[in-house]
């Protein structure tokens, strides 16, 4: 009867009564592997699942996959090489059993319209995954390579000597601040295990007269060693070291993160942290089909020298 009909509920439903992110309702209901969601947070999911009254044959749509895809809500995060090799890998194991991927940058009312409407096997909601890591437990494994890359590049730095080296990030963070603040955070753990005194953090500006106050002070605290947000902001630093006459590698050491391709082209050459993601999109896309692969190859990042960085002067 039209009088007694109830639209169903939605994952978005489901969030907005457990307190969490749309991502970790689909996480817990499609018992995601590699993620530690705590136990708590996976109960209030499951009970407001059952008080909603959300329909078992729709958890099991999202595990079998309706529409064979899986949508993949990068959330506004920069489109970086490493975000790009991801989705590679991604498509390709996924591709290879007949799935698809799509691939969304909307947020919010608009995501959860186009999730519901494509009613996707999985998803994978980066930007709600960075946004909310340590607030939902979401440290995954893109989160844990995130801090290893984040340590790969620091310790390049600290094993040319460098004990005052300080964290580059862009002036500009509209739809990347959730992504700056694990960066620097793990920054700081790298530090912490590496033992040297916790790092400064720099705002470079895309004005390329701006950026050297910043850096001016921040060299006169010790600084000898710069570890950017990305590529683009450690040559930022670079530009701003040219316009102070202070010489790279020999005054001060910069590293990039997640290799851009044209540092080969600056000068110096922009030495910075390559990350292997085609393996994560592959790993990924293992653990949405719920294949275990004990061979799969480790997701590492390895640094790419090409001249900015060198022993710190004594």
């Amino acid at each position: 009867m039209a009088g007694s009909s109830r639209k169903t509920p939605t994952i978005r439903d489901i969030a907005r009564v457990s307190g969490v992110s749309a991502t970790t309702v689909s996480f817990v209901l499609n018992d995601t592997a590699g993620q530690t969601i705590p136990l708590g947070t996976r109960d209030r999911v499951r009970s407001a699942a059952q008080e909603l009254g959300y329909p078992t044959t729709l958890a099991r749509a999202l595990r079998e996959g309706t529409t064979r895809t899986v949508v993949v809500a990068t959330g506004g995060l920069p489109r970086g090489t490493a975000l790009e090799s991801f989705l590679d890998g991604l498509d390709i194991e996924l591709s290879s059993r007949d799935h698809s991927v799509a691939v969304l940058r909307a947020t919010g009312d608009a995501l959860a319209r186009t999730i519901d409407a494509i009613s996707p096997r999985a998803v994978i909601d980066l930007g709600a995954i960075y946004a909310g890591a340590e607030s939902d437990g979401l440290d995954g494994g893109w989160i844990d390579g995130l801090a290893s890359h984040t340590l790969t590049q620091a310790g390049h730095l600290v094993g040319f000597g460098h004990s005052r080296i300080a964290f580059a990030r862009p002036a500009e963070t509209v739809g990347i601040s959730a992504m700056i603040g694990l960066r620097e955070r793990h920054l700081r753990e790298s530090a912490r295990a590496l033992d040297i005194a916790p790092p400064a953090t720099i705002a470079m500006p895309e004005d390329p007269d701006a950026g050297t106050d910043a850096l001016k002070a921040a060299i006169s605290r010790g600084v000898t060693g710069i570890a950017g947000f990305d590529d683009d902001s450690a040559a930022r630093v670079l530009r701003a070291a040219h316009s102070l006459g202070i010489r790279v590698p020999h005054d001060l050491s910069v590293i990039g993160f997640d290799d851009a391709g044209w540092g080969q082209h600056t000068t110096p050459g922009l030495t910075t942290v390559r990350i292997e993601a085609v393996d994560y999109g592959r790993r990924a896309a293992r653990g949405i089909l719920g294949i275990t692969d004990p061979n799969a190859p480790v997701p590492h990042s390895w640094v790419v020298e090409r001249g900015s960085s060198s022993t710190a002067r004594s």
